[in-house]
């Protein structure tokens, strides 16, 4: 039982598994308040699972929903039975699903205000998503939206100053970053990578969205004019088998590995030389933070909240959406370049240390709290 004079904070979230915003809670533990405010964690895929430790042991209560088919309309009476037991005074939610749900079930479940962070574009959530968002959006009490851009599409749905919107951009644990141990060599061993290759990495999911496709194409390019290069792709999901296959008609076998899964994906981004990302669509990347945090100099894609993030041409190098020639072209410039390279590096680990501080980040969240009266 918590202290009964703590305001009692339900995070829910579809999944503890390792994408961005999990890592964003996960890596949001040490900084909490939890002298005003008694956390507890809500998730709803019980195989998606991998960050649910942390948070244990930490020492805050971690309750799965068991939802395992697309339309268990029985998670509505599980969450709302969850909240009440809790005796829960505010639900923080992350992600389309868990929203919708949370509104839902906000009032039959006696729970007196309803955060929800906006993580990506609304117009980029499903027809079903946006259709319940359109007639359930200003039930939240406030909405936090990761970037301007996201912010800006958000502001349709707000009727009145109704619900409250802030723009609370995502950060990273920067005093982590400094502490962690990066072992260059050990990568080159474990890739079988000759000792003057270039690392090129990219992190993210193998979905459309983050266009691996024309990164492909451009790796292509790049590796006809340095053939040094060498690129890491990290990362899961339902491309994986037809992204391997087009890396071998492109010719790039040894030159291109699919990691998988990695837990240590932080260490990678380390050791490497260039952080790409050939997104489509994004709000903020964590892993692009995670790269900035490591003195990590970019190429990135000019979508969603990456222009945001980044000063152009001193942090990273900004292309457009599906331009394989100006991926491949920035991708050269800065490999060809090592001086360049440590001076970006450089500048993106400051930026990211003055703007996208993790404890910022939680402060500002918290008083998001405050500012819909979770505080007496």
């Amino acid at each position: 039982m918590g202290v009964p004079d703590r305001v009692r904070v339900m995070l829910l979230i579809k999944g503890l598994g390792l994408g961005g915003a999990e890592r964003l809670l996960e890596r949001a533990i040490p900084y909490l308040d939890r002298r005003q405010y008694d956390y507890r964690v809500g998730y709803l895929l019980p195989w998606k699972d991998a960050l649910v430790a942390p948070f244990e042991a930490a020492g805050i209560p971690v309750h799965c929903l068991d939802v395992r088919r697309v339309w268990d309309l029985g998670v509505l009476s599980r969450l709302v039975a969850l909240l009440r037991r809790e005796q829960i005074d505010l639900i923080h939610a992350h992600l389309p699903v868990t929203g919708v749900l949370a509104r839902l079930v906000k009032e039959r479940a006696g729970v007196r205000h309803l955060v929800y962070t906006e993580h990506s574009l609304p117009s980029r959530h499903r027809l079903v998503t946006r259709m319940l968002n359109r007639t359930t959006y200003r039930m939240n009490d406030a909405v936090i939206a990761v970037s301007d851009a996201v912010a800006g599409q958000v502001q349709r749905h707000v009727r009145n100053g109704k619900p409250f919107l802030f723009t609370i951009p995502n950060a990273v644990d920067v005093e982590m970053f400094d502490q962690l141990p990066v072992d260059r060599d050990a990568v080159v061993r474990e890739f079988g990578f000759e000792p003057g290759t270039r690392i090129v990495i990219h992190v993210g999911n193998l979905r459309p969205v983050k266009g691996h496709r024309y990164l492909l194409a451009a790796a292509r390019r790049v590796v006809d004019r340095e053939p040094s290069a060498r690129f890491l792709m990290v990362g899961v999901g339902p491309l994986a088998d037809a992204l391997a296959g087009e890396a071998r008609r492109l010719g790039l076998n040894g030159h291109v590995k699919f990691t998988g899964f990695r837990s240590d994906a932080t260490t990678l981004i380390g050791a490497a030389d260039l952080f790409v990302l050939s997104s489509l669509h994004e709000g903020i990347p964590v892993s692009l933070l995670e790269a900035m945090a490591l003195a990590r100099p970019a190429v990135l894609t000019r979508v969603g909240g990456i222009p945001e993030v980044v000063v152009p041409d001193e942090t990273a190098l900004l292309v457009e959406p599906r331009d394989v020639d100006g991926l491949a072209g920035g991708m050269l410039s800065l490999l060809r370049d090592p001086q360049r390279r440590a001076r970006m590096g450089e500048a993106a680990r400051r930026h990211v240390r003055q703007r996208y501080n993790m404890a910022q980040m939680v402060a500002a969240v918290e008083r998001v709290y405050e500012h819909v009266g979770a505080l007496p």
